[in-house]
């Protein structure tokens, strides 16, 4: 079965092949091509492990599910699938969190090479410290559209995922845009899970437009018996407050009972799936209430997730019902679903060309031959190489960053501007411990001289959340604090020095020094410089910065509520 690749290979590397113990971080766009070419190619000792189940939407890229595997664990239908492909072949699959604290540092530790195919960046972010703590290679991928990447990692050698931080690319708005003057569906999309997060989801930023709305709320009484007053506030009195305060506002208002007899405006041709049907204004009033009513049936507030069916239901009929206020086009449940995930669509041939280059990366590994490894890009436009026109472009694997605290000696200190006696342990733990350091499992503690607090522990201490620091600081000692952040299943550590400014809001701050990485997100732009490649899709997202040494450089962020 395995002769084409002993030719190519020879016995001694295919011999490496079948004994190598692999770990596939991942099963959606990459992770499925990249099971069936390990399989093929005579891998035999796979673990394989993701989060998500399949999606009807998946199909058209993700060859190893059919119609029938929707809904069920995208690991454990992977697996099943290529084991058809050489039975003889051990392959063990979770449907689990890879940043579960059931997959520690002795976990990665029995794996002789770890392959990413992994959807965010603070997963990626996990994978690699834990990688680099057990000292096992990984090879770090991904794709947008036509464009693709392959960067090998191992641990002092090469450039590790924390090395430098990470560009956003994540695009703001003007508070007043989105609120007086939208004129995209892209501004009706932002409302729309700024809506959710008020609600619903785990809002740190408070927004004094929907905080109004919340006077609508009767707790203890059915939402059925005040829902309607959301809608009417939302998308009437809302809109009506706005014409009073700009005559020139190109706006109209809609109320629950006007929006249950509207018609259609025009016959729209019905499409093959029921997703790419352009709803009326009458059912997106009836999914706005529907969703609305069983989303305050949950016991828990849930962050906005485009897998999630009711926050994506109730998206849609937000973003919707807002464009028909100012009269914007309405859209389908999969154009608002991409645009409020940041969607760029898949291309399967760009998953499998990714997939094969994460393979010749890992052989080279296995092989010893780690002086040869190679950062490849996949670009839409070919680079002009040595007079040729070439699609793949091999570069040199960047060099590490010597101050990197992840995978070098370097230290983590930081320094933060806020207000302390605002500031709540739950702002800490969303916003720095999760969003900018990628700690998904911290502890943190308050610390001057020799005076050592812990306030918070992963899962622990949760009734500490809304409190604000000040709790645990004298008012007459207000500043020389530090905030202690450490993670113990990534046995890392990093520190924010406090400076107190009273005149600072409870969501703002600035935050000053080397950060490792930018958190969790999916909404990277594409960077066409061959040394600064930035790829993403729904499935996969990577960047690498191999001509940019910043690492030393101080970086300050800081967000204001408008």
């Amino acid at each position: 079965m395995f002769a084409h690749t002993k030719r190519v290979v020879g016995e001694e590397t295919f011999k490496k092949i079948q004994e190598a113990k692999v770990l596939v971080c991942g099963a959606g766009g990459i992770g499925c091509e990249l099971l069936k070419s390990l399989v093929l190619t005579g891998f035999e000792h796979i673990e394989v492990i993701d989060l998500d189940t399949v999606d009807s939407s998946n199909l058209n890229r993700q060859f190893l599910f059919r119609p029938k595997h929707v809904s069920k664990p995208k690991a454990v239908v992977a697996r099943e699938s290529v084991m058809a492909l050489n039975p003889k072949a051990e392959i063990k699959a979770y449907y689990d969190n890879v940043k579960s604290q059931d997959y520690e540092v002795e976990f990665y530790k029995k794996f002789d090479i770890i392959l990413n195919g992994l959807d965010n960046r603070s997963a990626r972010s996990h994978v690699n410290r834990l990688a680099m703590k057990a000292n096992i290679p990984l090879v770090e991928s991904g794709t947008m559209g036509y464009n693709g990447q392959v960067q090998p990692i191992i641990k002092d050698e090469t450039q590790c995922y924390d090395c430098f931080p990470k560009q956003t690319g994540q695009v703001s708005f003007a508070v007043c845009t989105i609120h007086q003057k939208p004129s995209s569906m892209t501004h009706c999309v932002h409302y729309a899970k700024e809506f959710y997060k008020r609600f619903f989801g785990e809002q740190v930023d408070q927004d004094p437009e929907l905080e109004t709305l919340l006077s609508y709320v009767q707790p203890g009484q059915p939402a059925e018996t005040w829902v309607g007053k959301v809608f009417n506030g939302v998308f009437s009195e809302k809109i009506n407050e706005l014409k009073n305060l700009k005559k020139d506002a190109n706006c109209r208002e809609l109320t629950l009972e006007a929006a249950k007899k509207a018609t259609a405006d025009g016959t729209e041709p019905t499409p093959a799936l029921e997703t790419q049907r352009i709803k009326t204004v009458a059912e997106l009033s009836d999914e706005f209430a529907k969703a609305f009513t069983d989303l305050t049936k949950r016991q828990e507030k849930i962050p906005w997730d485009k897998d999630d069916p009711l926050a994506l239901q109730l998206t849609v009929a937000v973003a919707n019902l807002r464009a028909w206020n100012f009269f914007i086009d309405i859209q389908s449940e999969f154009a608002i679903k991409s645009l409020a995930g940041n969607i760029i669509p898949a291309i399967a041939t760009s998953n499998a060309v990714i997939s094969g280059g994460i393979i010749l990366e890992a052989l080279k590994i296995l092989k010893g031959e780690k002086n040869k490894v190679k950062v490849q890009s996949l670009r839409r436009f070919p680079a002009r190489i040595k007079r040729k026109d070439c699609y793949i472009v091999p570069e040199n694997a960047p060099q590490l960053n010597p101050k990197c605290y992840v995978c070098q000696s370097g230290t983590n200190t930081m320094y933060l501007k806020t207000n302390i006696l605002m500031t709540t342990v739950r702002f800490v733990v969303k916003t720095f411990c999760e969003h900018e350091l990628s700690m998904p499992h911290p502890m943190i503690s308050l610390v001057k001289g020799e005076d050592e607090k812990l306030i918070y522990e992963d899962e622990e201490m949760t009734a500490n959340e809304a409190k604000p620091l000040s709790t645990w600081i004298p008012s007459d000692s207000i500043q020389g604090w530090s905030i202690l952040l450490e993670d113990m299943l990534q046995e890392l550590t990093a520190e924010l020095v406090i400076t107190h400014d009273p005149t600072m809001d409870p969501s703002e701050y600035i935050l000053t020094g080397t950060k490792p990485v930018a958190g969790e997100g999916k909404d990277e732009k594409e960077g066409d410089n061959a040394g600064d490649e930035l790829v993403s899709d729904d499935d996969e997202v990577v960047a690498y910065h191999p001509k940019k040494n910043k690492g030393d450089e101080p970086e300050s962020k800081k967000q204001r509520v408008a």
